[in-house]
Order: C-alpha cells, then sequence, then structure tokens
C-alpha cells in the first residue's frame, strides 16, 4: 500500500510542472485551466507507467530554482536562436552552413530522462534538431545534432549541453 501511495505521492509532485506548462501553452492562466492540466497530467503520468525513479526530492528549494533557471535559459536561447534563423532566412543570399555535430550528454549515469530533456532543449531551438542517439563504451551518450549554420552553433553545442545538464541534474535532484 505504501508504494502506492508513494508512485501517486511523486505523481502529483512530477504533475506540477506539466499543469504550469499546459496552463502557459493554452494561455489561459485561470485556476480551473490549471487544476484541469493538473488532473490531466496527472493521469498520463500513472497511465504511461512513469515511476519517477529519475526524480529525487532533496531540495526542493534549489530543485524549483533550477526549473526557472532553466526555463530563463532557455527562453533566452530560443529567443536568440529564432532571431539568428530568421537573419538568416531573410538575407538575400541565405549564408546557411549546415551540418552535423556530435555532442556528448554529458551524463555518466547514461540516464534516459536527461538524454530526453536534453534533446528537447536542443530540438526546440530554431536552426538545430537532434536526429539520433549513439551509446558508446567510452565516451557514453552522444546526441547528433543538425545544425542549420555551423559557424553559429558548432563550438556552442557543447558548452550549452554543460549548462543544459547542470540545470537538468538540479531540476532532477541529482547534485
Amino acid at each position: 500500500m505504501t508504494g502506492r501511495i508513494r508512485r501517486i505521492g511523486k505523481a502529483a509532485v512530477m504533475a506540477l510542472p506539466l499543469a504550469f506548462g499546459w496552463t502557459i501553452y493554452t494561455a489561459q492562466p485561470t485556476p480551473g485551466n490549471f487544476l484541469l492540466g493538473y488532473l490531466f497530467s496527472i493521469v498520463g503520468i500513472l497511465a504511461t507507467g512513469l515511476r519517477g525513479d529519475s526524480l529525487k526530492i532533496r531540495n526542493a528549494f534549489r530543485q524549483i530554482y533550477n526549473l526557472f533557471a532553466y526555463i530563463i535559459y532557455m527562453a533566452k536561447e530560443i529567443l536568440v536562436a529564432g532571431l539568428n534563423v530568421a537573419h538568416i532566412v531573410l538575407s538575400p543570399n541565405m549564408p546557411i552552413k549546415p551540418g552535423i555535430s556530435i555532442v556528448n550528454t554529458g551524463d555518466r549515469d547514461e540516464d534516459e530522462l536527461i538524454s530526453a530533456i536534453s534533446a528537447h532543449g536542443i530540438t526546440i531551438t530554431p536552426g538545430e534538431l537532434v536526429v539520433d542517439f549513439q551509446e558508446t563504451s567510452e565516451e557514453g551518450v552522444l546526441m547528433i545534432v543538425h545544425s542549420l549554420n555551423m559557424d553559429i552553433s558548432g563550438d556552442n553545442l557543447k558548452q550549452d549541453q554543460q549548462r543544459r545538464l547542470k540545470r537538468i541534474k538540479g531540476i532532477l535532484g541529482h547534485d
């Protein structure tokens, strides 16, 4: 019985950021809409069988801080990349230099959730797309990333991944 209660408790905690996302996405910041998003999130988490094993609530304040810092960081990255892509597309000669980069997730534990969140962070950034993963015994999990312009994103991808990884681990309580 305590296992079931613990699972529902973790689902309740995991559903909070999803409910905030729902509220923002639907552009209806009402208590009723938040509650609806929260209920959908709990049902979705329980229905998909997510156990929340990667979520460790150790220091909730630090985890919430990392969540907001990650959201702000990603919003800035999306805005800057969007402006860069708009500049490229609106330029008369479209100075693009597409290419493929290999970026290490940097996660020594090879946690699939961290890899998925990292890939999502790269993919929602305009001009970049994670096209595949590659697991190696020496380097761990590698992401294969297609970039619209290698001059802009080539070397930055590895530095950005370190920043993302720090925040993601902080959100999940892995620090």
